[in-house]
């Protein structure tokens, strides 16, 4: 890596590792598989999806286990048996992710379990107690069509889960050859069943303005190289390199960048529009925004290149941005939204209590969902304009947004593809119990713990992702 990346480009620390000794564990953050209607019998029949699971959790990776081929509850095979469905098979997935983290070497897998909408048994999967599938997270996939000819009832469940925060949402996506690509763990990736992660982020906070086209560029040649040389394919249980042809690219530290040149998330929204309709850039915002457009084209030309399929993505990237500094030598913020405080006291079990410090950067509260959200869906829009982008791991904003069906329309019309966590962003409405409540004591992830501020009260469920 040229000094030029050494300083703006932030690698997962599990990628690093691998890069310091290959001997050790895959550079894989996380990975899918979509479980057959078969006990046994097939690659991915149920009993094989068991040891897939063990596999990816025994070794610190997350797993997004899809269950929409399943047979739902009572449905007889013509043989005799008759099906549980896969809200019963879901609790063994938690069962395993329970016994595997407790016990194993690393703590720092995680499973979500995804069904699609359209389901029979999708109203039991929504409504089945968080205790009942405490060490799992739930996800729904959907898309304007199959919502739309939902019942209420269904509507109404999914929308009460969001509210509780325990169901995330994933539009339904198909490959350019029509295939079926499903989301990962943190649902800002894409993939074929027993695809992996390979992630990489762009520092914005360590990039001088002219900076930012040529990192971009050279770190999608980064880790398009890299991509060849990990040998995931080895363990017996992943798809080759050759198979899964895609990356994932993406960026943190956006709030520090603006900060730093004094520009606004309401004036970069605007920024973003105006270059993705060929407008004439304004100012500081405007150059930043052109810049970043410019950036993003060229690595999609170097990800062609290497005839990646999809190669960007925006990773939740908590462990990440903690790792990362901006040119100041501030912490970089996570991802591309504003912060919920200017600073951060992390308490982990893995590194005790640390403190990180933002700097000057607009949070949350002051930015407000509206601007928030034209910048994260212009962002989307320039990343979906290469025909290689993945996804966004995008958060919700509980005390600013009301959730209801008009909500659920909005957000399926927009360009983003996921519907992550429901934060509580405003100091009024930050109280731990009622956080916690929303969020469980046993799935606060990594990344919430650490922009609250807070210590559950329970092992988060984590995943690396999100370095």
């Amino acid at each position: 890596m040229d000094k030029l990346l050494e300083k703006t480009i932030s690698r997962t620390g599990r990628v690093q590792n691998w890069i310091d000794d290959p001997n050790q564990r895959l550079p894989v953050s996380c990975t899918q598989i979509t479980v057959d209607d078969s006990i046994e019998g097939t690659n991915d029949s149920i009993q094989n999806s068991w040891r897939f699971c063990s596999f990816g959790l025994r070794h610190g990776a997350g797993v997004a286990v899809h269950l929409s081929n399943l047979r739902p509850r009572g449905h007889e095979n013509g043989r005799g048996l008759t099906a549980s469905g896969p809200t019963s098979f879901g609790k063994i997935y938690s069962v395993l992710n329970e016994v595997l983290r407790r016990g194993g070497k690393y703590p720092n897998g995680a499973i979500t379990l995804c069904l699609d909408i359209t389901h029979d048994d999708i109203i039991e999967f929504v409504r089945t107690p968080r205790e009942q599938l405490p060490w799992v997270k739930r996800c729904v996939n959907l898309d304007q069509g199959t919502w739309d000819g939902s019942s209420e009832d269904t509507k109404t469940a999914i929308i009460e889960g969001i509210k509780a925060g325990d169901i995330w949402l994933a539009k339904i996506r198909h490959d350019k050859n029509g295939n079926r690509i499903r989301n990962n763990v943190c649902l800002e990736i894409f993939l074929r069943s027993r695809a992996t992660c390979l992630l990489e982020h762009l520092n914005l906070s360590a990039c001088e303005i002219g900076e930012i086209r040529p990192s971009i560029r050279g770190g999608m040649r980064d880790l398009c190289e890299l991509h060849a040389k990990t040998g995931v394919e080895r363990s017996g249980e992943y798809l080759s390199p050759f198979e899964d042809r895609q990356v994932g690219f993406g960026f943190l530290g956006l709030a520090n960048l603006l900060g730093q040149h004094g520009v606004s998330y309401a004036d970069f929204g605007e920024a973003l529009h105006d270059v993705l309709n060929n407008n004439i850039q304004k100012g500081l915002a405007g150059i930043i925004a052109h810049e970043l457009y410019e950036g993003i084209k060229e690595g999609a030309e170097v990800a062609k290149y290497y005839k990646m399929e999809r190669a960007f993505c925006i990773a939740p990237t908590a462990s990440c941005s903690y790792r990362s500094k901006t040119k100041e030598g501030f912490t970089a913020t996570p991802e591309i939204a504003p912060p919920i405080s200017r600073t951060v006291d992390r308490d982990s079990s893995i590194h005790g209590v640390q403190s990180y410090d933002y700097g000057p950067v607009e949070i949350a509260e002051e930015v407000g969902w509206d601007a928030y959200k034209k910048v994260a869906d212009n962002f989307m829009l320039m990343l979906k304009s290469t025909g290689l982008h993945h996804g966004y791991s995008f958060n919700t904003w509980s005390d600013m947004v009301t959730y209801d069906e008009e909500f659920i329309n909005e957000w399926l019309r927009s360009p983003q593809t996921s519907m992550y966590y429901a934060l509580q962003v405003m100091s009024t409405t930050q109280d731990k119990t009622d956080v916690h409540a929303a969020l469980g004591d046993l799935d606060v992830d990594e990344y919430l713990e650490g922009i609250l501020s807070e210590k559950p009260d329970s092992d988060p469920i984590t995943c690396d992702c999100q370095e």
